[in-house]
């Protein structure tokens, strides 16, 4: 889809650069430019996105600064603190992509810039290589995890804090840098509007086969094989965490029937440990399983649109394409804004924290 876009793009830009939401010349645009200014709520449910990305803001801000509160000593702390960082500039870039085409704001007399264009090069086209950054960063979330009930006597070994702080940055790298050759292509710059009799702010493109070229690749590393990847593991993952949780719980049943009252208690007591560690991985699975509803559309979608050109090349498909990644859009806002009621009910040391920072007094001590 990315790579189609920047293609269309690059092929239709002289004539973009002068028919904005003219309606005689909209036929001039490239195809995906089309079709969102015909319509742009009808395409995008606009209202929704705002919605969950103002929410998501001001959840994910607390949740940095409840994980800071918390101390970043354990590896999953630190995950958790980047993947709200990560959540929090998509949510950042989605409202602001969004407010751009709002017809109150896109039209707004004197405003000194093309809103669809700078959304674009401002927005749009940067938050899809962060929504790669959560997906890798969930996929290794899930991923310790696993390896903490497989082998949990060896897994502080491998995965150490200092490990998860590199791989954590090595993630952020790998899934962002690639949008480099983007702004070698499109810049911002002042140019004329003749339906407007005027100029504006909007994206200029820079020939640079260079950049066309890594920007191809990008397309199909971070838009197609991250996300595949990361979707793989986290369904694998959350699968095996959710089965070691139903054999957790089955046990306990079991030596509950199996021994007298006391005995229970003292296997609860000896227990402690590991139902905080359930606790762990049932807020773990809880997040996967939303990033898995959320985002495998997405991933189907990328799918389909890499074996099959027709899907994104022939006009009677595109429609439906823009539909489909309209709402695939506004799922992965809602992904991106959630999280933080997840950690405040399935997290006791989230709730406590966050209760204190509030300044919300405890009666009785948390478990």
């Amino acid at each position: 889809m990315e790579t189609t876009m920047n293609q269309e793009m690059e092929n239709h830009t002289h004539s973009s650069a002068s028919s904005e939401f003219n309606p005689e010349l909209t036929t001039e645009l490239p195809l995906y430019i089309q079709w969102r200014q015909v319509d742009g709520a009808l395409i995008y449910p606009i209202v929704p996105i705002l919605f969950f990305s103002v929410l998501g803001v001001g959840t994910n801000i607390l949740n940095i600064l409840v994980f800071i509160k918390m101390g970043l000593q354990e590896t999953t702390t630190i995950s958790m603190l980047a993947l709200a960082v990560s959540d929090l500039i998509c949510c950042i870039m989605a409202f602001w992509t969004y407010l751009c085409y709002v017809p109150a704001f896109r039209d707004m007399p004197g405003l000194p810039f093309q809103s669809v264009e700078v959304s674009l090069e401002t927005g749009q086209t940067f938050r899809p290589y962060v929504i790669r950054t959560g997906a890798l960063i969930t996929a290794f979330i899930t991923l310790e995890r696993c390896l903490c009930v497989v082998i949990p006597l060896k897994v502080k070994n491998i995965i150490t804090l200092s490990a998860t702080r590199v791989l954590i940055v090595v993630i952020y790298i790998i899934t962002i840098v690639p949008y480099i050759a983007h702004p070698m292509l499109y810049q911002l710059d002042w140019k004329f509007y003749p339906y407007l009799n005027r100029s504006l702010v909007g994206a200029v493109y820079k020939e640079n086969p260079l950049a066309i070229l890594f920007m191809l690749i990008a397309s199909y590393l971070c838009g197609f094989f991250y996300l595949l990847l990361a979707t793989s593991v986290v369904i694998v993952c959350t699968l095996f965490l959710v089965i070691n949780l139903l054999r957790s719980s089955r046990w306990r049943e079991s030596m509950r029937k199996q021994t007298g009252a006391s005995t229970a208690k003292s296997a609860d007591m000896k227990t402690s440990s590991s139902r905080r560690e359930d606790r762990l991985i049932k807020q773990v699975v809880v997040i996967a399983i939303l990033f898995i509803i959320c985002t495998t559309p997405g991933a189907v979608s990328m799918f389909i649109i890499a074996v099959s050109k027709d899907f994104v090349e022939k006009s009677r498909f595109y429609p439906s394409t823009l539909v489909l990644q309209g709402y695939l859009f506004a799922f992965e806002t809602v992904n991106n804004s959630v999280n933080f009621f997840v950690y405040y009910v399935i997290g006791t040391k989230f709730r406590l924290v966050f209760r204190q920072m509030i300044g919300v007094k405890e009666n009785t001590a948390s478990s």
